[in-house]
């Protein structure tokens, strides 16, 4: 009994690997510094959710009373590439930072992201977030954020932005970005994580059910499996020893004295974004 509780353990860890990583994809707040109530967190998951699945690129709050020593840039830049943000395999996002360490909101944007939000609309989302900040009303900075972002985005890809194969840009009424449209045949995301978790569990079944069937009736092989009985008798023993000598020679440790390089950017892409003191 005790073997194959060992057998199915790590079969059980994987199915609740699976379900955590369906989880997760779903997870658009990281309030560590507990700055949101429980309704305000919940409310902002949800329309981060509604307005990634639209834009087709992360959406991500977080929220930060140590910073590790790093500036806001980097500790945003950094936390993004750690938890594998993005969309369907892209690098697509934007997040956005209250940093409670340095006193300071910033707007990280990557690929998709920062070509939908330029440096003047850093600059746009910064005027608009920062005046609840003063006032400690951190959830509806947050609100805020979300509502011009879904603005920004349904207006399209600025026109003195990079360039892409879309051609979005402000005005362009036929290509502007369908943010607020919604289509009847659409899941939502609490439906889409139902059926992932869902699979999650169909594959740790199968994959428990045939790895308990296929050890089943399994024959005991060892060395004794192909030797007949009495077919090998040893008749004589004898013992031999040779001198041994021992060396010792001293490696020289290798003399590395190259000087440490600088980091200025991200594992690739686009990177822009900005920040302000409050």
């Amino acid at each position: 009994m005790v073997k194959k509780v060992f057998f199915l353990l790590p079969f059980m860890l994987l199915l609740f690997n699976l379900g955590t990583n369906a989880l997760a994809a779903y997870e658009k707040i990281f309030d560590q510094a507990q700055l949101f109530i429980e309704t305000e967190r919940t409310e902002l998951n949800d329309r981060a959710m509604t307005l990634s699945e639209q834009a087709e690129m992360d959406i991500v709050i977080v929220t930060t009373d140590d910073s590790e020593g790093k500036s806001s840039s980097e500790y945003a830049r950094d936390f993004y590439e750690e938890h594998g943000f993005g969309y369907e395999g892209t690098l697509d996002g934007i997040l956005y930072l209250l940093n409670m360490d340095e006193r300071e909101v910033y707007i990280f944007t990557r690929d998709k992201g920062a070509k939908y939000i330029d440096a003047n609309r850093v600059e746009e989302l910064l005027d608009e977030v920062y005046p609840p900040l003063g006032e400690e009303q951190y959830g509806k900075s947050a609100d805020i954020f979300l509502k011009e972002l879904e603005r920004m985005i349904g207006e399209g890809v600025p026109i003195d932005s990079h360039p892409d194969d879309s051609g979005y840009s402000y005005g362009d009424t036929e290509n502007v970005y369908p943010v607020e449209q919604h289509e009847t045949g659409d899941l939502s995301w609490y439906e889409k994580l139902g059926i992932y978790l869902l699979i999650s569990f169909a594959i740790g079944g199968i994959t428990i059910g045939t790895m308990a069937m296929g050890n089943r009736g399994r024959s005991t092989v060892n060395a004794r499996t192909y030797l007949q009985d009495n077919s090998f008798t040893l008749t004589r023993k004898h013992d031999q020893h040779y001198n041994t000598i021992v060396t010792q020679q001293k490696i020289p440790k290798a003399n590395n004295n190259s000087g440490g390089s600088s980091f200025t950017g991200g594992s690739g892409g686009g990177i822009g974004g900005g920040g302000r003191k409050f």
